[in-house]
């Protein structure tokens, strides 16, 4: 896989899983609202309705441009590499240690 696929990739997971993340925050503060008012059946869809577009505000404005900006080329690329050198300093230290002397 090339860097821009991985890149790619690892910026749509992260962009899914905020997106997923806020849409569980706005519709729990829905249910604890409409649960603490006692709301009637259309001011509970009013609610929701209103929770959807906060929801999907928050994800356009607030998520996708903090995944760019937090989520580089570069920085994944760093990440990545730093991840990688990790990875095989405990592979290589867990076959000595497993190895008999």
């Amino acid at each position: 896989m090339s860097n821009s696929n991985r890149n790619i990739l690892i910026r749509t997971v992260a962009t899914i899983a905020g997106d997923i993340t806020i849409g569980v925050a706005v519709a729990s503060a829905c249910v604890w609202i409409i649960e603490a008012a006692a709301l009637g059946l259309f001011l509970s869809f009013l609610l929701w309705l209103i929770g959807a577009i906060v929801s999907l505000a928050l994800s356009q404005y607030v998520v996708h441009p903090a995944l760019t900006v937090l989520l580089s080329d570069h920085k994944l690329d760093v990440a990545v590499d730093a991840f990688n050198l990790l990875s095989a300093r405990i592979t290589r230290f867990t076959r000595a240690a497993v190895q008999p002397a």
